[in-house]
């Protein structure tokens, strides 16, 4: 028998009372640090980064997709080129590839890669700069479970 509760809106599951605090005082922080890091409460977005969701994308992900993760993590805002070389890729379409296949692994767990990871894109003349910078709902709810540190 699973507990389901709602917060900000959204149905939560767990399978033990436990979990379901513990889960609930997770959640409540999260909106604590939300707002004291400077946006109002009605900019607060779902999360949709619940332990498990985020357990399973990082168990299923191939090992250059949870490189990716871990560089724009690591790195605040990082740019596709700096990407290339940090993944060790030959190029910003093999990089395409390594985002497809996170793509897909977010589809599975009905998420979108806007839930995980925003792109800025910008213009210096004809050159394009893309900039990668994590969600800091996943960001949060991964450091909840040990992630980057305790992952391998």
């Amino acid at each position: 028998m699973s507990i389901e509760f709602k917060h900000n809106g959204r149905l939560w599951r767990t399978d033990t009372v436990d979990e379901a605090m513990t889960l609930r005082r997770k959640l409540e922080a999260y909106d604590e640090w939300t707002v004291e890091s400077g946006e109002e409460p009605s900019e607060l977005k779902e999360n949709v980064w619940a332990p498990d969701t985020v357990t399973d994308l990082l168990k299923n992900a191939g090992d250059l997709q949870m490189r990716f993760l871990r560089l724009i993590a690591e790195g605040g805002s990082v740019t596709g080129d700096d990407l290339v070389v940090g993944l060790g890729l030959d190029s910003v379409v093999s990089l395409a590839g390594v985002l497809s296949g996170l793509s897909k692994q977010l589809k599975k767990l009905g998420l979108k890669p806007s839930d995980l990871y925003t792109v800025e894109v910008s213009w210096a003349g004809k050159n394009k700069t893309r900039r990668f910078r994590i969600a800091s709902e996943f960001r949060w709810s991964a450091s909840e479970l040990g992630w980057p540190d305790k992952w391998p």
